[in-house]
């Protein structure tokens, strides 16, 4: 049965945004991915199609399914929703094996025809083993494919997918987009948001653009990415790394670099990545980029950087001394991390404003105040107010920019910090930082999936490569 959802008459607020949506259809065996700058009203979109409760919004709308008004929650039978953070939809608790056999047990699709999680889990490309792992124990990328593999196995006729490859290296990239080739072949409609234009071109037949929440364009792919009529999709476009002009700041490299690390060993018990042999050094105003397949260390890397890890061997040194407890006491707000998942960095029951004015390094007489950052990064002053949960991932994700540097770091490490960015904001967004760098001679480490960002922002990048080598320790892009 070609089965199809209607949204009548969506209309609702969510703090400066008002959502004034007519019409929107959606059917079964259709992939529809939905655009939109951050804070556009995607996502209060997906959230009024399933149903699902979000607090402190506002919002009504008329569903329907086949043409009969919807009485209860879509999500409840005919949507299954895939959430923009895995980790915080995921059990942290319990062992992702069992969480899928809850699934079987108590969602499971009649017509699914494998047996066991372990079955399901090979078709995802994950191992047995890791299904007796807590989330936290995976990579963004393994979380996802857990999260997809409910998805095949449970009764649903749509999938509602928000942004499900953002902070993924091209590999994992094309795997999860192969993954949801095979929910459509299932006969589902899938509707994902996304900023990342390649994957919209990649999975879609057709394609919605939000704008201050509106619909300002729908069409198929082609029309909309090939010639597109509004203006929030002509920006969109323009946007994305491979249009950004080089950065032409030379960095000032002293005597001693900021960060230095001299043969340094490193695993974690039973992982199959470790570090080896590595050496490492970054200097004031020098933006190091980083880049390699999911899981295979780079954040290792960098908390090791910033003496959030000993090593097993070697040495780390700031400012060239040995990194003893006493120096990391002494420097430690010096040594800042933007953490690649904004959300589990900011504390889920304060507010926004609590979060900066109580738990936020003191900034003393920095040259930027948290207004200026605010207003560069076009975040209202009225998003303060709100928990981490009541804004966009986009607009946390600025959010957190603005807390790390009003730490007033010598040394960041920025974990994929677009990686929830729409192409619009996320050059708005690097360039903050790299400004930031260039103005106080700060030390950036700039992890990243995207090549062509780095390929515009760093003065050398670094390949991390499986077995933990440091392809050509400094690999030369510019």
């Amino acid at each position: 049965m070609m089965r199809q959802i209607d949204i009548r008459n969506l209309i609702g607020t969510a703090g400066q945004l008002s959502l004034d949506v007519p019409h929107l259809q959606f059917h079964k065996g259709t992939t529809t991915c939905v655009i939109g700058s951050s804070g556009s009203g995607k996502s209060l979109c997906a959230a009024a199609l399933s149903g699902l409760p979000m607090p402190g919004l506002d919002l009504s709308a008329d569903i329907s399914l086949d043409g009969q008004p919807c009485q209860t929650p879509l999500w409840r039978e005919h949507v299954f929703v895939l959430p923009q953070e895995p980790a915080v939809a995921l059990d942290p608790t319990m062992a992702v094996g069992l969480q899928l056999a809850e699934v079987f047990r108590w969602r499971r699709d009649a017509s699914y025809t494998l047996s066991t999680p372990a079955v399901l889990s090979a078709q995802v490309g994950l191992d047995t083993v890791d299904l007796e792992k807590v989330p936290d124990q995976l990579s963004g990328g393994m979380q996802q494919r857990i999260m997809i593999a409910m998805a095949l196995a449970a009764r649903a006729s749509f999938i509602v997918a928000d942004e499900p490859t953002k902070g993924l290296d091209n590999e994992s990239k094309t795997q999860v987009i192969d993954l949801f080739k095979k929910l459509k072949g299932t006969g589902r409609g899938l509707i994902i948001i996304t900023h990342d234009l390649d994957v919209a071109e990649a999975m879609a037949d057709d394609i919605v653009v939000f704008d201050q929440g509106k619909v300002v364009e729908i069409g198929p792919t082609n029309q909309v990415l090939r010639t597109p009529h509004s203006n929030a999709a002509k920006t969109l476009i323009e946007c994305a790394p491979k249009h950004w002009a080089d950065r032409a700041v030379v960095p000032v490299k002293t005597a001693n670099p900021i960060v230095s690390l001299e043969n340094v060993t490193f695993g974690f018990p039973n992982a199959s990545h470790t570090l080896s042999d590595v050496n490492l050094s970054i200097h004031s105003g020098e933006i190091v980029g980083l880049c390699g397949p999911s899981g295979v260390g780079k954040s290792t890397l960098a908390n090791l950087c910033l003496g959030l890890h000993k090593p097993m061997a070697g040495f780390a040194r700031w400012f060239g001394d040995p990194l003893t407890p006493t120096a990391i006491r002494h420097h430690r707000t010096k040594f800042q991390k933007l953490f690649q998942n904004p959300v589990m960095s900011f504390p889920p029951n304060l507010s926004l404003v609590d979060a900066f004015e109580k738990l936020s390094p003191d900034n003393g007489n920095g040259a930027a105040t948290r207004a200026d950052l605010m207003h560069r990064l076009k975040l209202n002053e009225a998003l303060l107010e709100r928990r981490p949960d009541q804004v966009s991932g986009g607009e946390l994700q600025r959010l957190a920019i603005v807390r790390v540097l009003l730490a007033q770091p010598r040394f960041l490490v920025c974990d994929e910090p677009s990686s929830r960015l729409d192409m619009s904001i996320q050059k708005l967004a690097i360039d903050t930082i790299t400004d930031y760098a260039a103005e106080t001679n700060t030390a950036v480490l700039l992890i990243s999936h995207d090549i062509d960002v780095l390929q515009k922002r760093a003065e050398r990048v670094i390949v991390l490569r499986p077995g933990g080598v440091l392809q050509g320790l400094e690999v030369e892009i510019k």
